[in-house]
């Protein structure tokens, strides 16, 4: 078997040779997008003909988009978070939708403890308290523990910090390594860095919490927004407090936060590396090939 259509609806940043082996799979030239599209009208147009798409988490494939393309068979989703896909739709049409786990994370923990250790070690523009600092012995605070904050967990206890975290469910687990479970407030009260791997646009950190962060270091690399911009510019505000985070979090913080004083906010996606690119071709591969071998893997829908 084999798609009529393969289409890489934006910039999904996928290697050349994935290009490469997905023409085996479409009986037409692969159609490649390497823009995001700016508005529905132009999804759509790129959707014409389409029986497989692969696509970022940033562009919608909502009711509308799905109704357009009649010949629409697989979604590959080349990334985790699902939210801009109508899965119920996809579902009542018998569209199947896999995702793609696991493949920016080793990155993105690199990231924050390289940005941790610029700040408390006083490397880059900014020196956290009034001296160079050990990441031995500091507490990291971790909300949410995901495959980041797992990964992150480990090796902050390779580096002999204390790990407090906090979750929806306890991890027996992961306490027997050395985590302590704690409440969100206690853990923002009683951690020197607090690190945020919640879902996309959960409001996890509100006024009241950014009351007990006094002398901290906040980082945020989950997608969307996890905190009201007033309330993180009253709290950046104050001394001694410092923030890190990427792209990810919303084009909005990055216009917002970027420029104020001791925010460290990069404009590239912090888990982007080329092992990365690598990782995420190969798993979207393997999805579209066992679509087509008529098994279907990682399916969210």
């Amino acid at each position: 078997m084999k798609f009529k259509q393969i289409v890489i609806l934006d910039d999904i940043n996928l290697s050349d040779s994935l290009i490469d082996d997905l023409r085996e799979y479409s009986e037409n030239p692969v159609r490649v997008f390497d823009t995001d599209p700016k508005e529905n009208s132009e999804i759509k147009e790129r959707l014409v003909g389409a029986d497989c798409v692969l696509v970022s988490w940033r562009t919608p494939i909502d009711r509308e988009m799905i109704s357009s393309c009649k010949d629409l068979k697989f979604i590959c989703l080349s990334a985790t978070n699902s939210s801009y896909i109508d899965l119920e739709e996809c579902k009542r049409k018998n569209i199947v939708v896999s995702n793609v786990l696991d493949y920016g994370d080793e990155g993105v923990v690199e990231y924050i403890i390289f940005q941790l250790l610029s700040i408390i070690r006083g490397f880059g523009k900014y020196q956290w308290r009034d001296y160079p600092a050990e990441l031995n012995g500091k507490t990291m605070g971790i909300v949410g523990l995901g495959v980041v904050g797992k990964l992150l967990a480990d090796v902050a206890l390779g580096l002999k910090m204390k790990v407090l975290y906090n979750s929806r469910t306890r991890k027996p687990e992961w306490e027997e390594k050395g985590l302590i479970f704690t409440e969100k407030k206690e853990l923002l009260e009683k951690s020197d860095f607090i690190s945020l791997h919640t879902p996309r646009d959960v409001k996890i950190i509100d006024k009241e919490d950014f009351d007990l962060m006094d002398g901290k270091i906040l980082v945020n690399t989950s997608i969307g927004k996890a905190f009201k911009e007033e309330d993180f510019k009253e709290w950046i505000g104050r001394p001694n407090n410092f923030a890190v985070m990427d792209i990810v979090t919303s084009e909005d913080y990055y216009r917002e936060f970027h420029k104020l004083d001791r925010v460290v906010f990069s404009n590239f996606v912090s888990g982007r590396t080329k092992e990365a690119i690598a990782r995420l071709s190969q798993k979207s591969l393997e999805n579209v090939i066992a679509y087509v071998k008529g098994g279907p893997i990682n399916k969210i829908n």
